[in-house]
């Protein structure tokens, strides 16, 4: 079997927005957009990204977050229309990063799972205030499906589980029969973010969360949030974690390391194989494989 990971999309898209939303967070969102957002996450980027992908054929495609830059309609309506040409439920998953719950107002109306939840859910109403985590069963592999997204206030990104959450997906690890592997989909980063970014950006309660992981002995995290990106490994008691960070999918740069990219993993026997990453050369408008 083989996933792909993507992530930190950033659509940009304000066809039909008015000066009024901006009147609320947004007003730093857009600010900061202008300033240095603007050209950093290209449209074009998604449609190659896109193209790359239908060419590939993964068997499952995992999407951790950041699909928006302000949490806007259009931005979903656009994001959503790109990703259904990869396919349905059975073939994508996707969760919220911190841009799409980049307002209250987005929040309350619940804007991101209105557009994405048949990405995410089975069913799905609003009668059900908080529904993740989700699961996926893809046959080698059980994909939890975790929202760490939350409302903050400028210049803050963390991200933070919930209570009842917790509760929920204790029970939905449990759940996932012996000789499975376990694997949780996020967007919040579980390694050290660098800088500044660590006391703004974490994920609050890392510890209880990689403790949860362990206890249930989670074999993989994909995960976004930190645009650079990174795989690690984690272990504990003779139980090894992978930490499995896409990066920015649609980032653009003058550097390798500072360009789009996203994953490709190899399931094999009940265990990961192999990572392949795939790097945006903007020279040629396509992603290739980096060794």
């Amino acid at each position: 079997m083989r996933l792909a990971h993507i992530s930190d999309l950033h659509i940009l898209d304000l066809h039909g927005v008015t000066a009024k939303r901006f009147v609320s967070r947004r007003v730093f969102g857009g600010a900061n957009l202008l300033l240095r957002r603007a050209g950093a996450h290209k449209i074009e980027t998604v449609e190659r990204l896109i193209e790359d992908l239908l060419r590939e054929e993964p068997d499952h495609i995992l999407v951790s977050g950041d699909l928006s830059n302000l949490a806007l309609d259009s931005e979903f309506e656009r994001a959503f229309h790109l990703l259904k040409l990869l396919g349905d439920r059975s073939r994508l998953s996707v969760v919220p990063g911190n841009h799409d719950y980049y307002t209250a107002g987005a929040i309350k109306a619940r804007r991101f799972e209105k557009y994405f939840h048949p990405y995410m859910f089975e069913r799905f109403s609003d009668l059900d205030p908080w529904p993740y985590p989700f699961v996926k069963d893809l046959g080698p592999i059980a994909i939890v499906g975790v929202n760490s997204a939350c409302q903050t206030v400028p210049p803050f990104a963390y991200g933070m589980i919930s209570e009842r959450q917790y509760t929920n997906l204790e029970a939905a690890l449990t759940a996932i029969p012996a000789g499975k592997l376990k694997g949780v989909l996020m967007h919040h980063a579980l390694h050290r973010m660098p800088g500044r970014k660590e006391y703004t950006d974490r994920l609050i309660g890392r510890d209880r969360f990689l403790n949860t992981l362990f206890k249930h002995k989670v074999d993989v995290v994909f995960y976004g949030h930190d645009h650079a990106g990174r795989i690690s490994e984690l272990r504990r008691d003779g139980h090894s974690l992978r930490l499995i960070c896409c990066g920015s999918s649609t980032r653009s740069g003058d550097t390798e390391d500072a360009c789009g990219r996203y994953r490709i993993i190899h399931l094999e026997d009940g265990a990961i194989r192999a990572i392949d990453t795939k790097v945006y050369d903007p020279s040629d408008r396509a992603f290739h494989r980096v060794f």
